[in-house]
């Protein structure tokens, strides 16, 4: 499967069985990110934004 092709959800599965040493996760880790757009995080997730 290409990722181009995964669901946002799929890939955080993925991304959630990898051992705590494995690679992605140290740089991921050493990368400060903080999203706080609604839009990012649906972006990000893949959950829509809803309005209140």
């Amino acid at each position: 499967m290409q990722l181009a092709d995964m669901s946002a959800r799929r890939f955080l599965v993925l991304l959630g069985g990898l051992p705590a040493d494995a690679e992605f996760v140290r740089r991921w880790q050493r990368t400060p990110r903080t999203v706080t757009s609604p839009a990012e995080i649906a972006a990000l997730t893949g959950v829509p934004v809803t309005s209140l």
